[in-house]
């Protein structure tokens, strides 16, 4: 049993190992940016990301206001005077590879869903168009999963205000592109299996020498 213990922990060990993927995104959380505990600011422009398209003039960061952030204290508004479109270029990423792409969205408290969709784009091509009708208190965030393609150059993630442009919107946060590990799985898996047939080889090991003990007291008889 305590073999079973030690290989159970073990691969726990390594599956926590290969759970911290990198992500390759600068200010996935929206945290370089100092925001006062109940407030928000306007800005077409932070670190890695900036303003690409209107008619809105920025977004808001906020901390705290209208819901909290989803990790960390800030997260994202890009209805603030006017819908918005915000980027990132990324120009390290290697041509042909597949890239794990993740976010978490969640819709304005008390604002319809006509007016909290936000589209998502990478490199100018559509992936998904999310919105929801806000909760009457609060942020509910949901995470949403893609794997994306990189091309040879600047690679560009996208993120677009859609619906009422009314200065009221869905909110982002926690924005991460990693590479994927699929290795990681299969050997947890494998070693899962090693796990539960583990106990029926003592047992049977076990029961083993208690047979030779046996034949071995009737042979002295």
């Amino acid at each position: 049993m305590n073999r079973t213990l030690s290989l159970v922990a073990l691969l726990a060990a390594t599956s926590f190992a290969h759970a911290g993927a990198v992500n390759l995104l600068t200010n996935g959380g929206f945290e370089s940016t100092l925001v006062s505990n109940g407030s928000w600011i306007n800005t077409a422009s932070i670190a890695g990301w900036t303003r690409t398209a209107g008619p809105g003039t920025g977004f808001e960061i906020r901390n705290n206001v209208a819901g909290a952030a989803q990790e960390g204290r800030n997260f994202i508004e890009l209805d603030t005077n006017g819908n918005t479109t915000i980027a990132q270029s990324l120009s390290t990423l290697t041509a042909g590879t597949t890239y794990d792409l993740s976010f978490w969205y969640s819709p304005r408290e008390g604002v319809a869903a006509s007016s909290n969709g936000i589209d998502v784009f990478w490199n100018g091509l559509l992936l998904d168009s999310v919105t929801g009708l806000g909760a009457r208190s609060g942020n509910v965030w949901s995470q949403y999963q893609y794997q994306v393609v990189a091309k040879a150059g600047t690679n560009v993630l996208s993120f677009a205000a859609t619906g009422t442009s009314d200065g009221y919107g869905g909110g982002l946060d926690n924005v991460s592109l990693s590479v994927p590990e699929p290795g990681s799985l299969a050997l947890t898996l494998a070693g899962l299996a090693v796990v539960a047939l583990l106990p029926r080889r003592l047992r049977r090991s076990a029961e083993a020498r208690r047979a030779a003990a046996l034949a071995s007291t009737l042979t002295r008889a």
